[in-house]
């Protein structure tokens, strides 16, 4: 890594870090009852991931040289139990995080930046360490992109600006009271949701080490919510439309809309957790055009509506959750589809019986679409 490259590293985690210190201020809660100092909850932590791109599509091979580092600066705030779901999920660590890499001096990807929110759910936590599960999902800037004349050979971005999803497998070890060193697995994948193609999208397995500094010594003292969360045990049902717009390779200047429906039954198994249970239907522009190209005929809208059945798995944080989802196509003409898809996203509760949402749509490791949409809860 050459000189200038560390110094626009240097300057841009100054600004990261004064940006997310002013963050954390502004929402650390400086009331008279919260017995936890703003420094006995905060913590900086440093770790280098290497890795490589996994190459689920061939053209992929020639985009490095083979493994590299990605440097990661995160500050963290300790959650003390406040919250109910603090307490019931173990006190978890909620994050912000900064990623940089140059995917081995690649000539066609250049560098990334990516800050990603994300939180820390502790599975095992002991005095000594703790084993944990992390995601978050974020923005990513490349500074390269398919370009059909300079840069034909990258096809897996086609946009310099793109979603971040990262997931992590970590453990922690306690050395002092203020500094803990770490070393786990992470994934990292970056994509456009198919708004730009081309979109093969990037997956950045990769093992890493670190470690975490606490800005003060004092000791965190963990509540035991006095809010019992008792969640019905009984089946709830949710539906949601959504919207997006995607490119498919080969296709460069012709933008295809999508609208998408979800039926969802959802059941706490305990306080914080949920399994789903839904029934997908996707109207998608795109599989007329190709079937058309084919000389295949749709006369009807069904022709072009993919229908899929999935299972999934919900972590609720009091408005926010997070779902992941695996679906089997009972009824899909595009071909070029495989006959698993996976789902990823986001909901908000903004009223007891509705709520926002964002959904990242997958065959496997290649983007489908990325939609925002509207649901309700009945």
């Amino acid at each position: 890594m050459n000189l200038k490259a560390l110094q626009r590293i240097r300057k841009f985690s100054r600004i990261i870090i004064a940006v997310l210190c002013l963050f954390l201020v502004i929402n650390s809660g400086f009331s008279q009852s919260d017995k936890n100092s703003f420094g006995s909850k905060i913590y900086f932590e440093a770790k280098v991931h290497y890795g490589y791109i996994l190459p689920h599509h061939n053209e992929l091979w020639v985009l490095t040289n083979g493994y590299f580092p990605v440097l990661e600066l995160s500050l963290i705030k300790q959650t003390d139990g406040r919250k109910p779901y603090q307490y019931y999920r173990k006190y978890p660590q909620v994050r912000l995080t900064y990623l940089y890499c140059d995917f081995g001096r690649s000539e066609q990807l250049g560098r990334l930046n990516a800050i990603l929110p994300d939180i820390h759910l502790p599975i095992v936590s002991k005095k000594e360490f703790t084993i944990s599960f992390g995601m978050g999902l974020g923005i990513a800037h490349l500074s390269k992109k398919f370009d059909r004349i300079n840069n034909y050979q990258n096809l897996a971005i086609g946009s310099n600006f793109n979603a971040a999803v990262k997931f992590e497998a970590s453990f922690q070890y306690k050395l002092t009271t203020q500094l803990q060193i770490n070393t786990g697995l992470s994934m990292l994948h970056i994509s456009n949701g198919t708004i730009k193609a081309p979109n093969y999208g990037l997956n950045l397995p990769a093992i890493y080490a670190g470690c975490e500094w606490k800005i003060s010594r004092k000791k965190i003292k963990y509540f035991k919510s006095e809010e019992r969360i008792t969640k019905p045990r009984k089946m709830n049902v949710s539906l949601m439309g959504s919207l997006a717009s995607k490119q498919i390779i080969n296709v460069w200047d012709k933008d295809f809309a999508i609208a998408a429906a979800s039926l969802t039954i959802s059941r706490f198994y305990n306080n914080t957790n949920k399994l789903l249970l839904g029934v997908d239907a996707v109207y998608d522009e795109s599989t007329e055009y190709l079937l058309n190209q084919a000389e295949k005929p749709t006369d009807y809208w069904l022709d072009i509506t993919k229908i899929g059945v999935n299972v999934g798995h919900e972590w609720t944080f009091s408005k926010l959750s997070i779902f992941m989802n695996l679906g089997y196509y009972v009824h899909n003409n595009n071909e070029t589809n495989a006959v698993l898809y996976n789902k990823l996203g986001l909901n908000y509760d903004f009223l007891k019986f509705a709520f926002v949402g964002i959904n990242l749509q997958t065959h496997w490791a290649k983007a489908d679409f990325l939609s925002i949409g509207l649901g309700l809860k009945f």
